[in-house]
């Protein structure tokens, strides 16, 4: 059912999770607190599946008509406590504005410019053992997005922390659910390892 933003906001004081089905781009240009970003253009069930227990309630907000798509993609892994989805996300968006956040999303180069500035800077790769074998940014800790819920505690919520996966889409679900968690200064890395792997090869 559709919900406004007084309801959205009711069901998540109550424990429901804020699903965010647009693009990485998109969410970083500006989101609802609070919300986890999990693309409809990406392998949306799988990692909605990683992050969000089956038992909670979920409130979906995407791109208008696109609802009962992100619905349905959650049906079929068993996810039926969708309560319903917030309408007119983005005039709900202009109008409560103060409830609105930019993510934070490095450069390369502004990765390399932390990692130097910022000697306590926390670094979590969120790609598979697999992919993490074949290399990582120096420093960082390896914690699979599908990990994440059960090994946060390894993870320290006041640190600055810089999330990255292999291209971007898997690091915005993972800083976003940081995020949510309470982690106050989350970025993750445009175009991840392999720009970041591209950019060292090329410097």
């Amino acid at each position: 059912r559709a919900m406004s933003y007084d309801e959205v906001r009711a069901a998540m004081a109550g424990g429901a999770v804020l699903v965010d089905g647009r693009s990485p781009e998109e969410f970083g240009l500006g989101h609802l607190t609070a919300a986890i970003n999990i693309g409809l253009e990406g392998r949306y069930a799988e990692f909605a599946g990683s992050v969000i227990k089956p038992e909670i309630d979920i409130v979906l907000l995407t791109d208008p008509g696109q609802e009962l798509e992100g619905k349905n993609r959650l049906a079929r892994i068993g996810f039926d406590r969708v309560v319903g989805f917030l309408e007119n996300p983005y005039e709900v968006m202009f109008s409560h504005r103060t409830d609105v956040e930019v993510a934070s999303r490095l450069t390369t180069n502004a990765l390399g410019e932390r990692i130097a500035d910022v000697p306590e800077l926390q670094m979590v790769d969120v790609r598979n053992p697999g992919e993490a074998d074949a290399g990582m940014i120096a420093g960082a800790v390896n914690i699979p997005v599908g990990q994440l819920p059960d090994r946060v505690g390894e993870l320290d919520p006041r640190k600055p922390t810089v999330v990255y996966c292999a291209g971007g889409y898997r690091s915005s679900v993972a800083a976003s659910f940081l995020r949510q968690r309470g982690f106050d200064d989350v970025s993750d890395v445009l175009g991840g390892y392999n720009a970041w792997d591209e950019a060292t090869q090329s410097a």
